[in-house]
């Protein structure tokens, strides 16, 4: 059976329009105008070597003749192209039809077989005939930067400059090669060794290759020639999110606490104790003092937005992590902080948006990738969705949820080309989807159910209630259907059909808290 649904599945997508007459009718035609043309110039030329034999004075006024026939000839030409096209374009349009009939028909009778089986997916593709326009996907585009080339020609001209090298650095750890950026590193700090922020470059590398020991060695290295180093001090503030970067953080934070007592080092280890203890009120005034003392130190800006988060006060943790960013762009720690204040405020193109920021700072980060792209799928961008999820199946090619949500995506980008009406576009992506896990009965009741929800946000009531009723049809037994059934329902002001639905739901599933909650509200609201 799941055989025979992928067959009639492709077929609905693959079937494409013959090679149409209308190209022979506008052959045709235009080869008559041409010969009408040729003929007018035949004419001419015997009028004209006529009037040569006759005198000057007939001549002059033969030219006279030809010039005004000539105007107007040309005038007649173009009132003639408009009214000329319009029946052409009426012709191609007629036999565009015929064929797309004669071949739909054909298709029908080839598949009568298999009908009883096809009912249960061919819906999908064919109830949807609103002509709202829709914006297209828009690809991704990616930020400007110079070549390879130039950042190495820039470097050998400013051999001496560390900050003209340190950007060849970072231009290879962005490209993944951290070998040839581990030599720039290396032959820095051999060339500067009293200056911290040689020691400080190579630490960094270290770490983000997860060789902390190295990093750890670089970093003391930096301290122990400025104890209050700001760009280390402010990194390991933002070294949170291992186990391993915590204690490489910490380890440094008390190396510099041991050497300068009152500094900043011992400033952020104080305050995250306070954070720990979940003593956020004095964690949040003791980071405001010290960024007031230390005020070129972004990480307590990125603390102060910590403290805020946890007293519950996400718009002035929102303004911390930006102003964080402003002023230390580079860090990564304050994107993903305002990344994830915004996924969870539901504001998920701006999460996508700051998740995209971390994937610019960190390429090879697959968590990165997936919730950029888990942003975007709840944002119902769906083509900044397979963007995202296609560049992190290269990382993590055997990802469980994203080889079920990723075709998900792709059949709501099919339905939709073919609904606006560009059915070679839709079936490249249903071929995709397929591509990407060709078992349908895995991945396409969520997928109904998402074009579901995603017509009933456009106000596509009838297309929303369909969509959720073939998900019935494929799994009868979907209490997710019957709640989004009873959802579309209150939406279109029918309540009692509403409270039906979700009461069925809860009779499949008497945990579906999301449909007792509905049930909850529309009994207050009667």
């Amino acid at each position: 059976m799941k055989f025979i649904k992928i067959i009639i599945i492709s077929t609905l997508f693959f079937a494409s329009v013959p090679f149409s007459e209308s190209t022979f009718v506008y052959a045709k035609s235009s080869e008559q105008t041409t010969k009408k043309k040729k003929k007018k110039k035949s004419s001419s030329k015997k009028k004209s070597s006529s009037k040569k034999k006759s005198s000057s004075k007939k001549k002059s006024s033969s030219k006279k003749k030809r010039k005004k026939k000539k105007k107007k000839k040309s005038s007649d030409e173009e009132t003639l192209k408009p009214s000329d096209s319009t029946p052409l374009d009426s012709k191609e349009k007629k036999v565009i039809r015929f064929n797309s009939a004669a071949y739909a028909d054909e298709l029908f009778n080839l598949t009568g077989e298999l009908q009883a089986s096809n009912k249960e997916l061919a819906k999908a593709t064919q109830y949807f005939y609103n002509e709202d326009p829709i914006k297209q996907p828009v690809a991704i585009e990616s930020k400007p930067y110079f070549s390879r080339k130039d950042f190495e020609n820039e470097a050998k001209l400013n051999p001496d400059n560390l900050y003209i090298q340190r950007q060849l650095g970072l231009h290879y750890e962005a490209n993944g090669d951290f070998s040839n950026a581990k030599e720039v590193y290396l032959r820095e700090v051999g060339k500067n060794p009293g200056n911290p922020d040689s020691h400080y470059f190579l630490g960094s590398l270290y770490a983000n290759v997860g060789q902390y020991q190295k990093a750890k060695n670089a970093f003391e290295e930096a301290l122990y020639i400025e104890p209050n180093h700001g760009a280390t001090i402010e990194a390991m503030s933002m070294f949170v999110q291992t186990k391993e970067q915590k204690q490489l953080s910490r380890d440094i934070l008390n190396y510099s606490s041991k050497k300068v007592p009152d500094g900043p080092a011992q400033k952020v280890t104080i305050i995250r104790e306070k954070m720990a203890s979940s003593n956020y009120v004095e964690a949040l005034n003791l980071a405001e003092e010290a960024f007031e003392k230390h005020p070129d130190y972004t990480g307590f800006i990125q603390l102060i937005g910590e403290s805020h988060l946890k007293l519950g006060r996400p718009e002035e943790a929102k303004g911390s992590f930006q102003r964080a960013i402003k002023l230390s762009p580079r860090d990564i720690q304050p994107h993903l902080s305002l990344a994830d204040l915004y996924f969870d405020q539901g504001k998920f193109v701006y999460a996508a948006l700051s998740y995209s920021d971390a994937v610019y700072l960190n390429p090879d980060n697959s968590d990165y990738r997936y919730m950029q792209g888990l942003s975007y799928f709840n944002a119902q961008e769906w083509g900044r969705t397979a963007a995202s999820w296609e560049d992190l199946l290269h990382y993590r090619p055997n990802d469980a949820i994203v080889k079920n949500l990723l075709p998900q995506a792709y059949y709501v980008l099919a339905v939709e080309y073919n609904r606006i009406g560009n059915p070679s576009m839709g079936r490249q992506a249903f071929k995709n989807a397929l591509s990407i896990n060709n078992n349908t009965g895995s991945w396409l009741p969520g997928a109904l159910g998402v074009l579901g929800k995603f017509y009933r946000e456009k106000n596509m009531y009838s297309e929303s209630l369909i969509a959720f009723q073939e998900v019935l049809e494929l799994s009868p037994s979907d209490a997710g259907a019957y709640m989004g059934i009873g959802i579309t329902y209150w939406k279109m002001d029918e309540k009692q059909l509403a409270r039906a639905s979700w009461e069925k739901s809860l009779e499949i599933k008497p945990d579906n808290n999301e449909s007792r909650g509905w049930l909850i509200l529309s009994s207050q609201g009667s």
